[in-house]
């Protein structure tokens, strides 16, 4: 049966490549002839890696933050450490834009930054908190005390954020 190099999924006779992967098949994951040797290729293409991500949701992230400052970028690879035989994503940017894609994921990993994105998490997780309620009413009263402890927490933040700014 053929077989994704990256993924391991098998597929019936007849497929040629991954529909996941979009990389070609092999008979067997066991062959070294057959792998495939993405960072070999992307080298060659005066491309560098900036970064491996276990977790698409990162990778994604890290290749929105780098169109929005203007640096071209690829990702490659997939599915991260949970699936056997894969590789995990890999986000490559042209030589002429390490350093610039560099400072961009920098400023992005700011503290200021970082407990922005716990607050956006927070209103994210009452939103969800609050429809929950109206669907369980019998758990409204122990959703609220959580709610609670939610807003403290926003409230601490907003006070870190001010001394960050400091």
């Amino acid at each position: 049966m053929p077989m994704c190099p990256s993924c391991g999924s098998e597929f019936r006779a007849g497929f040629t490549d991954c529909n996941t992967c979009h990389v070609a098949l092999v008979d067997s994951l066991d062959s070294p002839e057959d792998e495939v040797d993405i960072v070999e290729q992307v080298d060659e293409e005066t491309l560098h890696l900036l970064g491996t991500f276990n977790d698409d949701a990162q990778a994604i992230l890290v290749r929105h933050l780098l169109d929005g400052a203007g640096i071209p970028s690829i990702v490659q690879g997939g599915h991260g450490s949970q699936v056997g035989h894969c590789v995990p994503y890999r986000v490559f940017v042209d030589e002429d834009y390490v350093e610039a894609a560099q400072e961009t994921i920098a400023a992005y990993q700011s503290p200021t930054l970082l407990t922005g994105q716990v607050e956006g998490d927070l209103a994210r997780l009452s939103t969800e908190l609050n429809r929950l309620g109206r669907e369980r009413r019998e758990l409204v009263g122990k959703i609220q005390s959580v709610l609670q402890s939610v807003e403290q927490l926003r409230e601490r933040l907003d006070v870190l954020n001010r001394e960050l700014e400091e």
